[in-house]
């Protein structure tokens, strides 16, 4: 049951290569000795934001070439090499690139394009879409992205408006639309009456699933939805960090607890958050529940141990980041300027701006 309080509180294995993207002028992250690393037509409905419209290879711990000038391609050494570990590597003339290892099944049932997927989770059986790139063979190991609806709406209508999945088939990764028990997801404070539900762990029997179903990279696997998918991404960010990447909130604050109180994540992880100055159901200057944009990015900012005054991202201005946090994640706000709810999705081109940031982040 989904309730709107104070408004809103609403196999045979074989090897195969690790996931690869592009390098950028920032430069990449380096791998660690197992892993790999390295790196939307609008509308609006409500909360749900309805059907209207919108990786440096693999390496060792040493890691690989950098990408090109134009962030396209790795391999050339004048971008130089990456560090172990998540710190941030190479020069201005590219991203560093990482390489791993990943064990794809011998057969696949994800193909190309859309597949409706169910599982039994909590004695419930779950639903959820998976749209996987052209050309999708399961021989390599690709990032994945989880996209949450918003309350009263489903994945197939996140899927329309945000058009996620036109970014992954470009840039190569899968992009995953579930389904909300009675069309909510339970964020904490919203958006649901039953408490019970654990989405967070629906999320996770959905990571399991698509490494029988399919052949992702485990460590590069990032959470993004608008208004109470939002907060079921941020719910992912504070409880499984150990599995999510990094995180893209749309248009909502972390209610894990009042004023996200309850959050308390394993380690930094990277949040890049997207708010309109002027959401009528989310305000930007925050009200009853909701902190508001600036503060949630404060406390952020706080959870993932940042350092200095924020300033303008380099690639987008309007959008801000602080300088350093902990483990070399990432805190960014990005703010459109009338903005409305759920609806600034393809002009303000959010996929393309958050894939940006979230594709160089990889577990430790």
């Amino acid at each position: 049951m989904r309730v709107a309080a104070t408004g809103l509180i609403t196999l045979a294995l074989s090897a195969c290569t690790g996931s690869t993207g592009p390098g950028d002028a920032s430069g990449g992250r380096g791998g660690d000795a197992s892993s790999g690393a390295g790196s939307a037509a609008a509308g609006s409905a409500a909360l749900a934001g309805g059907p209207a419209g919108g990786a440096a290879t693999g390496g060792s711990s040493a890691g690989g070439g950098a990408g090109t000038a134009s962030g396209e391609s790795g391999g050339n050494a004048a971008g130089g090499v990456g560090q172990g570990g998540s710190a941030h590597a190479g020069s201005a003339n590219g991203g560093a690139a990482g390489s791993s290892t990943v064990l794809c099944p011998m057969s696949v049932t994800v193909k190309a394009g859309d597949n409706n997927k169910t599982l039994m989770f909590g004695g419930v059986q779950r639903t959820y879409l998976v749209h996987a790139p052209p050309g999708f063979t399961g021989k390599t190991a690709v990032p994945v992205v989880f996209d949450f609806h918003g309350l009263s709406g489903n994945g197939a209508q996140q899927k329309s408006l945000s058009r996620w999945d036109k970014v992954g088939d470009s840039e190569g990764f899968i992009v995953v639309y579930p389904d909300g028990i009675d069309k909510a997801w339970n964020a904490g404070l919203c958006c649901t009456d039953d408490k019970t539900i654990d989405d967070v762990g629906f999320v996770r029997a959905i990571i399991s699933a698509l490494q029988t179903d399919a052949c992702i990279d485990p460590k590069r696997v990032y959470a993004t939805g608008c208004s109470n998918g939002g907060g079921m991404s941020y719910k992912l960010a504070c409880e499984a960090a150990d599995v999510i990447a990094g995180v893209a909130p749309v248009d909502f604050d972390c209610v894990d607890g009042s004023a996200c109180a309850m959050c308390k994540p394993s380690r930094p992880i990277t949040e890049v958050q997207f708010r309109g100055t002027s959401d009528q159901l989310v305000a930007y200057e925050g009200n009853g529940a909701f902190l508001g944009a600036k503060k949630n990015f404060a406390l952020w900012g706080n959870l993932n141990m940042c350092t200095g005054v924020s300033t303008s991202l380099a690639s987008n201005a309007a959008c801000e980041t602080y300088p350093m946090c902990g483990g070399g994640t990432e805190t960014v706000l990005c703010t459109v300027q009338n903005g409305m709810h759920c609806g600034n999705y393809s002009s303000f081109m959010i996929p393309q701006v958050a894939w940006g940031v979230l594709k160089h982040e990889t577990l430790p």
